[in-house]
């Protein structure tokens, strides 16, 4: 449970608004484009992922429709 102290203010909307566009500054400033050699990585780490992901759900459909064979057989 949260401690608040009573003569103590939760900031409004304009100040939360503030301080969320205060952490979207700060990330951006933080964040840089990546190299050729970061993206490449990136790339192939993000496309064997979604390879790997494809590769399952095929599976899983091939259990499916093979139980479905066997049992409508």
């Amino acid at each position: 449970m949260e401690k608040v102290n009573i003569g103590e203010k939760k900031p409004g909307r304009g100040g939360r608004l503030k301080n969320k566009l205060k952490q979207y500054k700060r990330v951006l400033s933080v964040s840089h484009k990546p190299d050729k050699d970061e993206f490449r990585k990136s790339m192939k780490i993000t496309g064997s992922g979604i390879i790997f992901l494809g590769i399952i759900g095929f599976v899983i459909f091939l259990i499916y429709f093979l139980i479905q064979a066997i049992i409508g057989a």
